[in-house]
């Protein structure tokens, strides 16, 4: 799979994104009987229109998203008298809230029938248990050859045994050749039905003591990489664990932008704009739409589907999640508003949020300049090479 592909589905997802996330508002407007005047696809020049009831429907030339006009929501436009009863501002504040809330709604619905289906019918790796069959074969384990190569062992084989010693699981060859670095060791692999015994001499590499530690030890490495067993679940467990998965993605979203859009984050990123060179990726590393569209590129590359599907579905509820941020004009803002006016018993005049609303606009338009400049001229590195 090339990775124009994971571009293309970057791409869809967000145009399906969007317009699940409009449709969300749309229906509820509807709902509730507040008068929608447009949905259209994308922005820009007006490609194809037409009117279905008070609505007008359509394409503009640039499909990058879309957009619903819902009556009275704009303080600036001038409501005749008789269509005041239909406006989102004539309604009670719960049915104001469950519209603006229902864009976001969509994200993490979406996000659940996307981990679903990962679950149900491509399914994942249970990294937790690797297995004795060999997924890949290094060329280099540090500045030697790798010793599992020049032994002739290939992906695919299952290591049956090592120097006459059973090896039933990844601990088992790791027990086996890690104190024996320069030694040694006869390999013993099914291949095709067939039984081979390969010699095999570890190598001593340099290895983390534990997990991010700096601390290193000494140890033997061949220089081979474990399979693990795909697994595919039934639709009720599938559902369930998408619905967990989304949760999940919620928390670490709301604790990723909270780091993200922190001064100290902030900072960071246009700290980034004068360095050079290729990006690490992290979790506190944000990325534009052209680093998103490049990762899904990648990833398809590598045929890791499973990660492409776990990232689409983490972008959602990510995009959700910064939707509902209380800042005018996101749909976090309006419900803050609607909060304060519950709460003070006081109408506020939403003209006066207008220069919040530029200046959060504002930012959010240079943050997404310099991310722009950014996935351009110091691109993440691949996390899938």
């Amino acid at each position: 799979m090339n990775g124009a592909t994971g571009i293309v589905a970057f791409m869809v997802t967000l145009l399906v994104m969007v317009l699940f996330h409009e449709f969300g508002h749309f229906i509820t407007a509807r709902k509730f009987g507040i008068k929608v005047e447009e949905f259209f696809i994308g922005f820009g020049p007006r490609l194809i229109s037409w009117w279905r009831g008070e609505t007008e429907y359509g394409v503009k030339a640039i499909l990058l998203g879309g957009y619903v006009r819902i009556a009275g929501m704009n303080p600036m436009q001038v409501i005749p008298p008789e269509e005041l009863p239909r406006t989102f501002g004539a309604k009670p504040a719960w049915q104001r809230a469950i519209v603006l809330f229902a864009g976001s709604m969509t994200h993490f619905i979406l996000a659940i029938l996307l981990f679903s289906t990962l679950y149900w019918v491509i399914g994942v790796h249970d990294y937790s248990r690797p297995l004795t069959r060999v997924e890949d074969v290094t060329a280099k384990v540090g500045d030697a050859e790798g010793p599992a190569r020049v032994a002739g062992i290939k992906p695919g084989d299952v290591i049956v045994s090592i120097s006459g010693k059973p090896i039933r699981s990844w601990d088992d060859l790791r027990d086996q050749v890690r104190p024996n670095a320069g030694k040694e060791l006869i390999f013993e692999v099914e291949r095709d039905g067939r039984r081979l015994q390969l010699p095999v001499t570890p190598v001593a590499a340099k290895v983390p003591v534990e997990a991010n530690s700096d601390k290193t030890e000494t140890v033997g490495q061949v220089g081979v990489a474990p399979s693990f067993r795909l697994i595919k679940e039934s639709p009720p467990q599938a559902l369930w664990h998408g619905i967990r998965t989304t949760g999940e993605s919620i928390v670490l979203s709301v604790v990723g932008a909270g780091r993200i859009f922190s001064p100290e984050g902030i900072s960071a990123v246009f700290q980034e704009l004068g360095g050079e060179g290729e990006r690490d990726l992290t979790e506190d590393q944000p990325i534009g739409l052209i680093g998103g569209a490049r990762l899904a590129g990648q990833a398809t590359s590598a045929g890791d589907m499973e990660s492409l599907i776990m990232f689409l579905g983490i972008f959602i509820v990510f995009v959700g999640v910064i939707n509902l941020a209380p800042l005018p004009p996101l749909d976090g803002g309006h419900l803050l508003v609607l909060a304060i006016e519950k709460i003070s018993r006081r109408v506020v005049d939403p003209r006066r949020l207008i220069p919040v609303a530029g200046l959060v606009l504002g930012f959010l338009l240079i943050l997404t300049v310099a991310l722009f400049y950014l996935d351009l001229a110091r691109p993440l590195t691949d996390p899938f090479q």
